[in-house]
C-alpha cells in the first residue's frame, strides 16, 4: 500500500509538478537560510547565560618573612578572598535586559523568516508568470505559424502578394527569437527558486498562481515583524531603565586572614563605590529618551501600516476587476479572430484584419496574465503586512 502511495507521488509530481504548499513545506524543513534564524535566537540565549552568570571571587595567598633583632626568623601568611556582588535594582535589570534581548533576536528571526517567505513566494510568482508567459509566446508562435502557412498557400495560388507572406512569414521568426529569450528567463528563475528553498536537485513545480483572483481581503490579527521589533527595543529600553536606577551597579565583599609570629587577625569587610563623580544619572536620562524615541517609531509605523494595507486592499480590488472585463474582452476578441481567420481560409477576409486581431487577443491574454501576477504580488505584501508569515 505504502509503494503504490509512493508511485501515485511520483507520478503525480511528475504530471503536474510540486504545488506550492509542497514546495514551501520542504522549503521550511530543509532551507539553510531559516535554520541561520533559528542559530541566532540560540546564541541569544547563549549570550543570556553569559550576562546573567556571577563573576567568579579572587583568591590572594601571601607569605611574609619577620626578622627581629634578636631570635630568627620567623614566618607569616596572609589569605584573602574577595566576591563582586551586583546590586538587586542593578542585577534586576541585567535579568530584564537578557529577556529583551532573547525577545528581540525571536523578533529579528521572525522579521528574517517572514521576509524570507515573502521573497519564496514573489520569486515563485515570477516563475509561474514567465512559465504561463512562455507558453503563451508558444501558442502565439503555433497561430502564427497557422497563419503564415494560410497566408503562403494563398500567395502560391496567386490570391496574396509576396509582401502579405514575407509580413507574416517575418512576424513568425520574430517570435520564434522571443520564444528562446523567455525560455531563458523561465530557466534563470527556476535555478534561483530552488537555490533559495534550498533544493539540492531538479524538481518539476506546478505553474499555479499561490492566490486566486478575488477581492476578498481579511485580516490576521497578527502583530507585524516590524511591530515586534519595536515592542522589543521599548522592553530592552525599559530594561535599562530599571538596571540604571541605583547610583552604582556592584560592591565587592572580603574576608581575610592574616597569619602572624604573635597573633592572627581575622578581617572582613564591603568595597562601595562612591558617587561623587556622578550618580548614573546619565544612563536613566539616555534609557528614558530611547524608549520616547521608540514610542513615536511605534506610533508612525502604526499609521504607515493602517494606510499601506488599504492602500493593497484598494489595488486588489482594482485589478480584480480588471481582470474580469479583460476576460469579457478576450472572450469578444477570441470570436472575432475565430471570424476572421474562417474567412480568410475562404479568401473572404483581410490578411491586416486578421494579423491586428490575432495580435490584440495575444496582447490581451498577457494582459490577464500580468494582472494575475500583479494581485499575487499585492497579497504577498498585504499578508506580510498582517503577519501572515509569523508562524
Amino acid at each position: 500500500m505504502q509503494k503504490t502511495f509512493i508511485l501515485f507521488t511520483t507520478l503525480s509530481l511528475s504530471l503536474f509538478g510540486m504545488r506550492y504548499e509542497q514546495f514551501k513545506a520542504y522549503t521550511l524543513k530543509h532551507s539553510p537560510v531559516l535554520q541561520q534564524q533559528q542559530l541566532k535566537v540560540e546564541m541569544a540565549n547563549a549570550q543570556n547565560g553569559i550576562a546573567l552568570r556571577a563573576q567568579n571571587p579572587s583568591l590572594y595567598v601571601g607569605g611574609a618573612d619577620y626578622n627581629p633583632k634578636t631570635g630568627s626568623n620567623e614566618f607569616g601568611y596572609s589569605v584573602s578572598l574577595s566576591q563582586p556582588v551586583r546590586t538587586g535594582s542593578f542585577y534586576e535589570g541585567v535579568q530584564a535586559t537578557a529577556n529583551a534581548n532573547l525577545s528581540l533576536a525571536q523578533a529579528y528571526a521572525m522579521e528574517g523568516r517572514a521576509g524570507y517567505l515573502r521573497s519564496l513566494e514573489s520569486l515563485y510568482t515570477n516563475y509561474v508568470y514567465q512559465s504561463r508567459l512562455l507558453s503563451l509566446l508558444e501558442a502565439e508562435y503555433r497561430l502564427s505559424q497557422k497563419v503564415t502557412a494560410m497566408v503562403f498557400k494563398r500567395y502560391k495560388s496567386g490570391s496574396e502578394n509576396r509582401v502579405a507572406y514575407l509580413q507574416a512569414k517575418t512576424q513568425t521568426s520574430m517570435l520564434k527569437t522571443q520564444l528562446y529569450s523567455a525560455r531563458q528567463q523561465r530557466d534563470t528563475l527556476y535555478y534561483q527558486l530552488l537555490a533559495t528553498a534550498g533544493f539540492g536537485k531538479k524538481v518539476s513545480l506546478s505553474k499555479t498562481f499561490i492566490y486566486g483572483v478575488s477581492a476578498v481581503t481579511s485580516e490576521t490579527g497578527k502583530t507585524t515583524p516590524l511591530e515586534a521589533i519595536l515592542l522589543a527595543k521599548e522592553k530592552l529600553y525599559r530594561s535599562k531603565a530599571i538596571a540604571a536606577q541605583g547610583s552604582f551597579t556592584q560592591y565587592e565583599l572580603s574576608t581575610e586572614l592574616e597569619k602572624e609570629p604573635d597573633q592572627s587577625i581575622f578581617r572582613v569587610g564591603v568595597s562601595i563605590p562612591l558617587a561623587i563623580n556622578h550618580d548614573r544619572s546619565e544612563e536613566r536620562m539616555l534609557a528614558k529618551l530611547q524608549q520616547n524615541q521608540v514610542a513615536l517609531e511605534r506610533r508612525q509605523l502604526a499609521v504607515t501600516l493602517k494606510n499601506q494595507k488599504q492602500m493593497l486592499k484598494s489595488a486588489i480590488r482594482e485589478l480584480t476587476s480588471q481582470y474580469h472585463a479583460l476576460q469579457s474582452l478576450q472572450r469578444e476578441q477570441k470570436e472575432l479572430t475565430a471570424l476572421l481567420q474562417e474567412g480568410y481560409t475562404i479568401s473572404k477576409g483581410s490578411l491586416f484584419e486578421l494579423m491586428t486581431a490575432k495580435n490584440r487577443l495575444i496582447q490581451t491574454r498577457k494582459a490577464l496574465l500580468q494582472t494575475q501576477k500583479t494581485i499575487n504580488k499585492k497579497k504577498i505584501e498585504l499578508r506580510f503586512l498582517q503577519g501572515a508569515y509569523n508562524d
